[in-house]
């Protein structure tokens, strides 16, 4: 799933990722591919254990902090392969030209220091800037994510706010120094209704104002309807669609698209909600064939359960992971997808 234009910050080419060693080893990210253009935000969706964090962590280079390690392909980021780097090399990067925005900000802001303090860190590590300036900086970055005095709040602990505060906080760290790239890895799990509207929001604007490619980690096809270009799927560690956002969303022909849709909550009943039967497989007891087969109702018997398709066009509207694609009907109406996570666009 390639950028609409030559423009690239972050490309990434058939990225597999494994877990463990010999008999024991299983493939949690397999043949992966996407580039993000500058100023454009682009979603990676799908049930948990699909392997959208794996993939973020390969991204970042912190997969091998959780076990895995990546077997195949490329991360480039400007052009630069950011795997043919040591950690060393790795770790100046993050923070400075990857900003990370994590799904539990109270787990990741350090519950010892004052969170100005904790920016500013960030900030003298990958600008050379002096204390004060530093805090200057943290300052000024909680203003931007619109934290009430902002000067007097910097002095505070991660214990005295609010989830949709930390996460503000979370927000104003990731893009301190301004980064090329952000990687926001489901960042309103944790947060109620109405929070994840206005931090979404808010998200979108800074992004939109720095220009700065965004990687968004969701499950909520919600918040991919109302902030993102263009969106890839992913199912048992591959991507089984891709395209822009509202082709998707409209016209799905993969049918785990189309499950993930009729699984969207409707107000005013218009829709019955349809879950997908079954769960996401273990990694070590993949299916043979397709991986989503035992879970569609579209599953042709000798078929689908033998013949493990490619991302590839075929009948459908664009590329997909299916050996038998169709024109799915509309099943979801954009303002449907804003409504389902408050929105009223």
């Amino acid at each position: 799933m390639n950028a609409p234009s030559n423009d690239f910050v972050l490309e990434v080419e058939d990225l597999s990722v494994a877990f463990g060693t010999g008999d024991k080893e299983v493939t949690a990210v397999e043949g992966v591919s996407f580039s993000i253009g500058r100023g454009e935000m682009v979603g990676l969706v799908g049930e948990s254990g699909s392997g959208k964090s794996v993939t973020s962590l390969a991204v970042t280079g912190l997969i091998g902090y959780n076990g895995g390690r990546v077997t195949s392909g490329s991360v480039r980021l400007n052009g630069v392969d950011l795997l043919a780097m040591d950690q060393k090399q790795r770790s100046s990067i993050l923070g400075r030209d990857i900003g990370m925005i994590f799904q539990q900000p109270m787990r990741s802001l350090n519950p010892t220091m004052r969170v100005g303090e904790q920016i500013a860190e960030v900030v003298r590590r990958h600008t050379g800037r002096t204390r004060s300036e530093a805090w200057a900086r943290a300052v000024e970055m909680l203003e931007r994510v619109h934290i009430p005095d902002a000067a007097s709040r910097a002095k505070n602990y991660p214990h005295q706010f609010s989830g949709g505060m930390s996460q503000r906080v979370m927000i104003a760290m990731a893009l301190a120094c301004e980064p090329g790239l952000l990687i926001a890895d489901e960042p309103t799990t944790a947060l109620d209704v109405t929070v994840q509207d206005k931090v979404m929001n808010l998200m979108k604007e800074l992004q939109e104002e720095a220009g700065v490619a965004t990687l968004l980690i969701t499950h909520d096809l919600g918040v991919v309807a109302r902030t993102c270009n263009r969106m890839a799927v992913m199912y048992c560690g591959q991507i089984v669609e891709a395209g822009p956002v509202m082709d998707v969303l409209r016209n799905p022909s993969h049918p785990y698209t189309e499950g993930l849709i009729k699984a969207i909550p409707r107000r005013g009943g218009k829709q019955r909600m349809v879950a997908i039967p079954g769960s996401v497989p273990a990694l070590n007891a993949l299916p043979s064939g397709c991986r989503f087969h035992a879970r569609c109702e579209y599953a042709v018997p000798g078929h689908c359960d033998v013949i493990a398709p490619t991302l590839e066009q075929r009948t459908g509207p664009r590329p997909d992971r299916c050996l038998h694609p169709h024109d799915g009907d509309l099943v979801l109406q954009v303002s449907d997808a804003g409504r389902a996570v408050g929105s009223d666009t």
